[in-house]
């Protein structure tokens, strides 16, 4: 499943992108991530996310390699994971674009391209969507609250 969001926000590229490298940071911003951890700056990441998807509880150890990015403007990240209860398996190419706007915010542009198998994969594509659309909403919440507050 493939889904996109777009965000103008009240700050620059290059305050956003340090923000997105500061790995504590910007976990504390997405809904269910914990443990993370740097492994090579730019390179590869480890976390762990955790979510309630209808009656599915998930604890999937997740890898997350960079494979390409231009400060401050683009990187697209693989991500992977497996929760060992569910058998669900989760693995999704994000790409995020920094552009500058007039005003001096920046567009935040997310593309995601997601694949599930397993268990959750039954509960059909229409819930987790909408599970994973509401969890880029609350990213959105939490990131403009982080930025009013620096």
């Amino acid at each position: 499943m493939n889904f996109t969001i777009n965000a103008d926000l009240p700050a620059t590229p290059e305050r956003l992108w340090v923000l997105f490298f500061d790995v504590q940071r910007v976990a504390a911003l997405i809904p269910g991530c914990e443990n993370v951890r740097e492994i090579t700056p730019l390179e590869s990441y480890a976390a762990v996310m955790k979510q309630k998807i209808g009656p599915f509880k998930l604890e999937m150890p997740t890898d997350i390699k960079v494979e390409e990015h231009t400060a401050p403007s683009r990187v697209r990240m693989r991500a992977s994971g497996r929760d060992k209860f569910t058998g669900t398996t989760l693995e999704v190419l994000l790409t995020v674009g920094l552009a500058a706007l007039p005003d001096g915010g920046a567009r935040l542009a997310v593309d995601a391209d997601m694949q599930v198998n397993g268990r959750l994969a039954s509960l059909g594509y229409s819930v987790v969507k909408k599970k994973s659309e509401e969890l880029f909403i609350e990213f959105e919440r939490r990131l403009r609250a982080e930025l009013e507050t620096v």
